[in-house]
């Protein structure tokens, strides 16, 4: 199936799809135009935040929590006014990506290398996932990592998917949420390089994961148990980067994509936002509950 072109935009990287389902709106966020982007009724406002910013989660009492260049923030989307909370990483070398809240409330934001963002240099495994319950404690989930990507919960939350893009695979955990620990790490299914580089993901009402493909120019539908290629949605631009599932029905992609690097002569609606209406029901956005 193809995706159809839902908001007209130039992100350089576009990140982090939220779907509100109170308000029925989007927010999004552009990690090198250093800022994050809201779609409601069909108006698209922007916020600055002054610095890169890896993903903007929503908070349960309003408000957000963005990962951002210099560690995590509780921002106001409306005035973008912004207040340090914490930096469970303060290594110069990798920076804050992709994030999520859990099924529980929680926050979880993982980092990657600096050096994939400007190719100066090999990527060195020393980031990691860290997780914020929601008494704003804050606790290390993984280190090790390379580019910490696509993160995805089971049904009950008690089983956790997570994708470290230079490792070419989906690597799933067992998640106590009473204690907060990741237990029983192994590779779910390997991904081959040829269908592009494993970027954002989520999850539907039937356990299949729906991974970006980065360079791939799709969205794919996998088989977290075989690793076998289900659905795939396609994209008039190669670098697609994260998807979330939404719409009234919670059965629409939203799938947002970058500039960056691609021939804009060629693919000239790259770093826009598209829908596709895949009938499956997916994972909502949850929201942060601190």
């Amino acid at each position: 199936m193809k995706a159809e072109l839902y908001i007209r935009c130039s992100c350089v990287n576009g990140e982090g799809p939220v779907w509100d389902e109170a308000r029925q709106c989007l927010h999004f966020v552009d990690v090198f135009g250093n800022c994050i982007h809201t779609w409601e009724n069909g108006v698209l406002s922007t916020v600055e935040v002054g610095e890169n910013i890896g993903c903007a989660v929503p908070r349960s009492g309003g408000g957000m929590v963005a990962g951002l260049l210099s560690g995590w923030y509780a921002v106001d989307p409306a005035s973008g006014e912004k207040r340090f909370l914490c930096d469970p990483e303060p290594n110069p070398r990798t920076r804050c990506n992709d994030g999520k809240a859990d099924p529980f409330g929680n926050l979880w934001i993982g980092n990657m290398s600096r050096s994939l963002d400007s190719g100066a240099g090999e990527a060195q495994p020393e980031a990691g996932l860290y997780c914020m319950n929601p008494a704003g404690q804050v606790k290390p989930m993984l280190t090790g990592l390379y580019l910490g990507n696509g993160l995805a919960w089971s049904g009950d939350g008690r089983k956790f998917y997570y994708i470290d893009t230079m490792l070419h695979n989906v690597q799933v955990f067992d998640f106590d949420p009473d204690t907060l620990t990741l237990s029983g790490g192994h590779q779910a299914f390997a991904i081959p390089a040829e269908l592009g580089l494993p970027d954002g993901m989520t999850i539907d009402c039937e356990g299949k994961l729906w991974i970006a493909m980065f360079g791939g120019g799709a969205v794919l539908r996998f088989d977290p148990d075989t690793g076998a290629v289900l659905e795939r949605v396609e994209l008039p631009c190669p670098n697609v980067t994260c998807a979330c599932f939404g719409g009234a029905g919670m059965d629409e992609l939203f799938i947002t994509t970058g500039t960056q690097g691609t021939d804009l002569a060629s693919y000239p609606l790259a770093g826009s936002v598209f829908r596709a209406s895949v009938g499956v029901k997916g994972a909502p956005s949850y929201a942060f509950r601190g």
